[in-house]
């Protein structure tokens, strides 16, 4: 492994680096901190402090989801990670940057200050010891300060999540469309909307893929910075320089040089520019494991982006120079097989890359594929509940998929798998995937098995939305041999569902239920 930069030549280092933001990589205490505060539990002890506090807070709470419960979940990963424990955090999360993570949200000054005073009152609660407490907060409190990316407050709390992004989408459009005099006025019209660099990067990176350089020279004599990485379809961040030059845009390309783009060893990377890549590491050697600063506080290197580009021969000079896989490892491997890569995919397990933690994915549809990363210890099973998600519940335009479930099934996955108290079955019978629920069934799903609550799979089905086809669903569950009249744990059934619903096609639903319990009169 190459060292790390020495002290003579770290300044040198950082500034091969800077020019693609993101928070200070000093935002990190001391990695022995998560030992001396009492571990694992003393963190989850902090962090349902925190959040306990942001339930109540009513200046707080509408910046976070509606439910707390998954936040709560990601933070103990985030804080136990950054104070020197598991990466789990990494493992789960690792994409964009904890920066370009909260763009989204409205965070000003105050609304930072406040969430540290909650998180100050649950560190003195659970940790107690006032030198540690201090040590936290000293670099916790200028990581919150960096995420601060709004002046005033919001004007109302539904404006704190996600609404932000309203403001730039329009401007987003037009750079993408080419339309620079209509940008323009955009621009003149609300000339504080560039502040934000983020979404600067975003607009300039939207006209750079699609060769508007017009739009380009518009936006950098209005002061968007020419470096900044955005974060797009690669889900890797990259520069307006890189995202031209991928697109083969090449004017825009050679004109962002021009105007003092940076060809950093990331873009080069991910370009497969073996040439430049092999110019700057020999310039520079330690860059071969260097941390994309635009990932902030995730551990983005050089090999990333070499195998999100796709390119096999740099990810093999990388490696020949001395890059390791790194903690964050499951994300080559997740990426090189998301894309049937299975060059990359055999490189990077060669190299020691962790597949374990892949999870569930369309790999198990390639059998040369699946023999690769089961052997490596790859569980279609992790984490729990996974596969329901991303196979049986139509979330994420998921469609009706009956071959990639019975692979999954043929590959480990068990049909006993509960996701927020019901099983594969219950969900598929919501989203009305007939194609799926046969296959569930055939491999062994109960038609009438239970969730948390007492329903049976016929209930979901009636949940199902509007894109669903409901009679299809609840006709396939009866001929397997459902029971509408099964109550729940309130007492409910299938069959009074159906007499209370406001259904075009309820008429027809009750008659099948009826017909398929002819000893309940109509």
């Amino acid at each position: 492994m190459p060292a790390s930069p020495a002290s003579g030549d770290s300044s040198r280092f950082q500034a091969l680096l800077a020019h693609r933001g993101g928070l200070a990589t000093a935002l990190r205490p001391d990695p022995t901190l998560f030992e001396r505060i009492g571990g694992r539990s003393v963190v989850a002890d902090v962090i349902d402090g925190l959040y306990d506090r942001i339930e109540k807070d009513a200046e707080l709470r509408p910046m976070f989801t509606r439910t707390l419960a998954p936040e709560r979940m990601k933070q103990k990963a985030f804080m136990e990670e950054w104070m020197g424990g598991e990466p789990g955090y990494t493992r789960h999360h690792a994409y964009g940057g904890i920066k370009n993570r909260h763009g989204h949200i409205h965070i000003t000054r105050a609304s930072a200050d406040r969430w540290l005073s909650h998180m100050t009152a649950s560190l003195q609660d659970h940790i107690g010891d006032e030198p540690l407490v201090a040590e936290v907060l000293h670099v916790l409190r200028p990581l919150a300060h960096g995420l601060v990316n709004e002046q005033k407050p919001a004007r109302h709390g539904w404006e704190m999540r996600c609404y932000r992004e309203k403001r730039w989408r329009a401007p987003a459009r037009l750079a993408a469309r080419g339309q620079a005099e209509a940008l323009e006025r955009s621009l003149d019209e609300d000339p504080a909307m560039l502040n934000d660099p983020r979404h600067g990067a975003i607009i300039l990176a939207e006209a750079a893929l699609r060769g508007h350089t017009g739009v380009v020279a518009l936006l950098l004599d209005r002061g968007v910075d020419v470096n900044l990485p955005s974060a797009h379809s690669s889900d890797i961040m990259m520069t307006a320089h890189c995202a031209a030059r991928s697109k083969k845009k090449d004017e825009t390309a050679a004109f962002l040089l021009e105007r003092g783009a940076v060809y950093d060893v990331f873009s080069a990377c991910f370009l497969g520019d073996r040439h430049r890549v092999s110019e700057l590491l020999d310039a520079a050697p330690s860059l071969v494991d260097a941390q994309d600063p635009a990932c902030d506080l995730l551990p983005v290197t050089p090999l990333h982006h070499a195998v999100y580009g796709g390119h096999e021969e740099v990810t093999s000079m990388l490696f020949d120079r001395g890059a390791g896989v790194g903690v964050n490892s499951t994300a080559l491997v997740r990426y090189a097989a998301g894309r049937r890569r299975t060059d990359l995919l055999r490189l990077v397990l060669e190299q020691g890359a962790d597949a374990t933690r892949i999870g569930c994915g369309r790999w198990v549809l390639d059998e040369e594929e699946s023999a690769l990363l089961i052997a490596r210890g790859a569980d279609v099973n992790y984490p729990d509940g996974k596969w329901i998600w991303t196979a049986c519940t139509g979330n994420n335009s998921q469609r009706d998929d009956p071959r990639y479930v019975q692979a999954l099934l043929d590959k480990g996955a068990r049909i006993d798998t509960v996701l927020r108290g019901a099983g594969a079955l219950h969900f598929a019978a919501k989203a009305g995937f007939t194609g799926v629920m046969e296959v569930l069934l055939d491999n062994g799903a109960p038609v009438d098995g239970r969730s948390e609550k007492g329903e049976t799979p016929l209930f979901y089905a009636l949940k199902a939305g509007p894109r669903a086809d409901m009679v299809k669903s609840a006709a396939l569950l009866l001929d397997r041999g459902a029971d509408p009249t099964l109550e729940d744990r309130l007492g409910k059934s299938p069959l009074g569902i159906a007499r209370r619903m406001k259904r075009p096609d309820k008429e027809r639903i009750v008659s099948m239920f009826e017909a398929a319990s002819p000893s309940v009169p109509a």
